[in-house]
């Protein structure tokens, strides 16, 4: 499992960035199978729950009651974490990952893939988290373009260090390799945003990749069923044989999906920002409501449509194009909000 806390699709070239930013990402997307619409919950910028969402809590509103470590646990799965940074959703999760500097970390990877291949149990996970690229404190996006392609290029080697020792090792055909991000890099203000509405959600924060590498699973796939970060615990859990200690959980297991010939996944995700904006994301519109907005039939603050994936940006409102559209979608988001709380 290798994890970078903020990554945007939009920033590598198999999915439609820069091709020569992440090269190794791009030659392992080619043999994997790739989850196009890939969702974190909250945005880049915010105090994030996707953290906790990956350690079991599927929202993060409160202590979980069963923690992921001790799932693992009870799975006889050994679980070594490699981090670049104290990640305050291991220790809710119940692990203590092993904290090494940022130049280091290609050498610890190397180093514990190498502990896994000669480890004593059946079950083995290697988890490795990066957290950059960092977010700026103000200025327009433009002027750390150079901070966000050097972060990138750093967590490439991380992967390229990951894939060259799975295959020294003789790992790569009997292993489940995820590489994945935990929510979207912070990009900056573009200079369109509308001040009124600064703090809206924006998929480009939201949309984060996912690729999964293992035996059984048909590379070069691009799946667009919608799923999202809560999904890799009950993924992981599946993946070694503990089917029934997903029931519990708000995730779907990925590995169910991709048997599924493009039939499942869900009809529609929920997002949230730190300012209580809530979206509701179907698999061809995207519609904020601002924490200013009323109930259903009385919204101060209209509530904003965006057609997908035409509108990668949500620059192009089309609610008034689609009041039927809105006025479902916002009734099943306040469906969907009652059952998480």
């Amino acid at each position: 499992m290798l994890s970078l806390d903020h990554w945007n699709a939009g920033l590598s070239g198999f999915c439609g960035g820069e091709p020569l930013l992440t090269p190794s990402v791009d030659r392992l997307a080619a043999e994997s199978a790739v989850f196009d619409q890939h969702f974190s919950v909250e945005p880049a910028g915010d105090r994030s729950v996707n953290g906790r969402a990956w350690a079991g809590e599927g929202w993060g509103s409160g202590p979980a009651e069963i923690r992921a470590a001790d799932r693992f646990d009870a799975a006889g799965v050994d679980v070594e974490i490699l981090a670049d940074t104290a990640f305050d959703w291991f220790e809710i999760a119940g692990w203590t990952p092993e904290v090494t500097n940022g130049d280091g970390l290609q050498q610890r990877v190397t180093s514990a893939i190498d502990r896994l291949a000669t480890g004593a149990t059946d079950h083995r996970l290697l988890w490795v988290a990066v957290s950059a690229p960092t977010e700026a404190a103000d200025g327009p996006w433009p002027d750390h373009l150079e901070e966000i392609d050097s972060a990138m290029a750093a967590w490439d080697q991380v992967v390229a260090a990951a894939v060259t020792a799975l295959d020294q090792c003789g790992l790569a055909d009997r292993v489940l390799l995820v590489v994945t991000g935990g929510r979207g890099a912070w990009l900056g203000d573009r200079g369109f945003e509308d001040d009124r509405l600064a703090a809206a959600l924006h998929e480009e924060r939201l949309r984060t990749p996912l690729l999964l590498r293992g035996p059984e699973i048909e590379p070069g796939q691009r799946r667009l069923e919608l799923v999202q970060v809560i999904d890799m615990l009950p993924t992981l859990l599946e993946w070694f044989g503990t089917s029934s200690a997903v029931e519990d959980l708000g995730g779907i297991s990925l590995l169910q999906l991709l048997q599924q010939d493009g039939r499942g996944g869900r009809e529609e995700i929920v997002v949230r920002d730190a300012g209580g904006d809530w979206g509701i994301r179907s698999r061809d519109l995207f519609l904020v409501r601002s924490s200013e907005d009323g109930d259903a039939t009385q919204l101060a603050v209209p509530a904003r449509l965006f057609s997908k994936p035409d509108d990668a940006w949500d620059l192009v409102d089309v609610s008034e194009q689609g009041v039927d559209d809105v006025e479902r979608l916002v009734l099943r988001l306040d469906e969907l909000i009652a059952a998480i709380d």
